[in-house]
C-alpha cells in the first residue's frame, strides 16, 4: 500500500472505514446500500406524504387549528427518522455493528472540525441574506415589529429550537454522513460519493418538495420538476461541507450541528432581517440565492477535500481489489 496508516493519521481527512481493508467486500457493501436504500426511501415515500401536508389540504379545506396531529407528527418523525432507520436495518441485517458509526463525539485533535460547523453554516446563512437583499432590491433591515429587542429575542429562540433540530436532525445524518456517502466513496471515489450522495438525499425530500415547494415555492417554473432538481444541487454542495466536517471531527456530531444551525438560526436571520418584500411570490428567487451561496461555501470544501485525497487514494485501491 503507497501511504502508511502513519501517513493517513496525520490528515485531517483520516476516515477509519479504509483501515479494515481484510473486512471489505463490494458486493456486500451494495448490498447494504441497496437494503439501507429501501428502508430510507420506502418509509419517506410511505409517510411524507402525511408528515407535510396540512389537515384538510387534502379536500380543499385547511383547518389552522389542528395543524399538530397525532397522525401527522407520527409520519414526521418516521419519515425524519428514516436514513437513520435504514442505517440501523442495513447494518443488522449484514451484521455489521455500530462500531464504525462515528456517532459519538470526538473533541480532542478535532477541535477545528466542531469550529468550522458553526462558523461555516452562520456564514452561509450571512451570505444568504446579504444575496437576497442584493438581488430584491430590499435593504438590510430590521423586520421585527418590536424592533432589535425581538430580534435578539427570536435569535435565542431559535437557538433553543435547535436543540430539538439536533436530536431530529441525527435521523438524517446517521444515515447520509455516517453510512451512505462513506459506502459510496469506498466503491467509486469521493468525488462520485458527493454527487451521487447529494442526488440521493435530494431526491429525500420529494413529498416536502411536492407538498410544501420546500425552499423554491410552489409557484416555481416547472414545479415540480424544477424544485427536485435545484434541491439535489443543494443537497451536493452542502452535502460536500457537512461531509468534510464528518471526516474533520471524525464524527457525524459536527454535521449534525451544522445542519441544525442551517435549518433554525439561519432561517431566522433570514426572516427577521430581510424587509417585508420577502413573500410568497418571490420564493424561487429566494431560493435561487440560496443555491448561489450553497455553492460558495460547498465547492471550497470540496476542493479541500480532494487537496487531501491523495493520502486516501492507496488504501481505497487495496479495498477495491
Amino acid at each position: 500500500m503507497p501511504e502508511t496508516l502513519v501517513e493517513l493519521e496525520k490528515t485531517d481527512l483520516t476516515d477509519k472505514w479504509y483501515r479494515n481493508p481484510a473486512e471489505f467486500s463490494r458486493k456486500k457493501t451494495l448490498s447494504e446500500i441497496g437494503v439501507f436504500l429501501l428502508i430510507t426511501f420506502g418509509l419517506m415515500l410511505t409517510f411524507g406524504w402525511k408528515a407535510y401536508i396540512m389537515p384538510g389540504e387534502d379536500n380543499g379545506v385547511v383547518d389552522p387549528v389542528n395543524l399538530n396531529t397525532g397522525l401527522k407528527n407520527f409520519c414526521y418523525y418516521i419519515a425524519a427518522f428514516s436514513p437513520a432507520l435504514g442505517c440501523i436495518t442495513a447494518r443488522y441485517i449484514f451484521r455489521e455493528g455500530f462500531r464504525d458509526d462515528i456517532l459519538f463525539p470526538k473533541f480532542t485533535g478535532h477541535f477545528k472540525g466542531y469550529l468550522l460547523a458553526f462558523i461555516l453554516p452562520l456564514t452561509w446563512g450571512i451570505m444568504n441574506c446579504i444575496l437576497i437583499t442584493v438581488v430584491l432590491g430590499t435593504g438590510f433591515t430590521v423586520k421585527a415589529p418590536g424592533g432589535i429587542l425581538e430580534v435578539v429575542a427570536a435569535l435565542f429562540q431559535q437557538s433553543a429550537i435547535g436543540y430539538m433540530a439536533f436530536f431530529l436532525l441525527i435521523g438524517e445524518e446517521l444515515g447520509w454522513r455516517a453510512f451512505l456517502y462513506d459506502k459510496l466513496e469506498c466503491l467509486f471515489g469521493l468525488n462520485a460519493s458527493i454527487v451521487i450522495g447529494g442526488i440521493i438525499w435530494g431526491v429525500w425530500h420529494l413529498p416536502v418538495l411536492i407538498q410544501m415547494g420546500l425552499n423554491f415555492g410552489k409557484d416555481a417554473p416547472g414545479f415540480p420538476i424544477t424544485n427536485v432538481l435545484l434541491m439535489c444541487v443543494f443537497c451536493v454542495v452542502i452535502g460536500a461541507m457537512l461531509q468534510m466536517l464528518r471526516k474533520m471531527a471524525d464524527s457525524v456530531v459536527a454535521p449534525i450541528i451544522a445542519h441544525a444551525l442551517i435549518d433554525t438560526v439561519c432561517n431566522v436571520i433570514a426572516t427577521m432581517f430581510l424587509s417585508e418584500k420577502i413573500v410568497d411570490s418571490v420564493q424561487f428567487k429566494i431560493g435561487g440565492c440560496m443555491i448561489v451561496s450553497s455553492v460558495l461555501i460547498g465547492i471550497p470544501c470540496w476542493v479541500y477535500m480532494n487537496k487531501c485525497r491523495h493520502m486516501r487514494n492507496g488504501a481505497r485501491q487495496t479495498l477495491k481489489k
